[in-house]
């Protein structure tokens, strides 16, 4: 497994091709775990688990299409919710335009359902944005070909603190810095 423990300072870690940095701006303990790249005729898929405990993570997804693919946001600020409903039981309580890394953006709020009427002491948030979508001359569309999606269960300032520094960047990483784990699931 490679991780490691980090207190309150900028990270920089390589996954698959890229270089991700980011500060969740907290003095909390976390480890980072690097999961095997998935890769398919539709692309690849490069994981990182910012894991404080069993309950609170973050989870950055880079996808790499090998084709150009449809990115445009409002697109996927309709799609992203709906899954979040309907795949993982989550209540979406607010969707807004969230810029990260300089790219327009956006970000999900979400809480569990609550099965025997308790409230859910965590939220969920999930954002989105891609590095390279442009306008298609095709019409009111955009394309892009590397995506990038971030789930948290980290309170709502370390959250906004990791995708106000999040830094994704092609080039700077070595694709072999990446150990098999299995593929991180969000606490429902």
């Amino acid at each position: 497994m490679l991780s490691s423990l980090a207190l309150a300072a900028p990270d920089s870690r390589p996954l698959g091709p890229y270089t991700v940095s980011f500060d969740l701006n907290s003095d909390m303990n976390y480890r980072i775990d690097i999961r095997e790249p998935v890769t398919s005729e539709v692309g690849d898929a490069y994981q990182m688990a910012i894991v404080k405990d069993n309950s609170t993570l973050a989870v950055i997804g880079i996808t790499e299409y090998k084709e150009p693919t449809d990115s445009t946001l409002l697109v996927h600020k309709n799609l992203v919710p709906m899954n979040m409903v309907l795949r993982e039981g989550l209540n979406v309580t607010n969707v807004e335009d969230k810029t990260v890394y300089e790219k327009d953006g956006f970000l999900v709020t979400a809480v569990p359902f609550a099965a025997d009427g308790a409230q859910p002491d965590f939220d969920v948030y999930r954002a989105m944005y891609w590095l390279d979508s442009e306008n298609c001359e095709c019409g009111p569309v955009s394309v892009g070909q590397t995506s990038v999606m971030v789930s948290s269960t980290y309170p709502q300032d370390a959250t906004q603190s990791l995708l106000n520094s999040l830094h994704v960047e092609k080039g700077q990483a070595d694709a072999t810095a990446t150990e098999s784990m299995p593929p991180a699931q969000m606490p429902k």
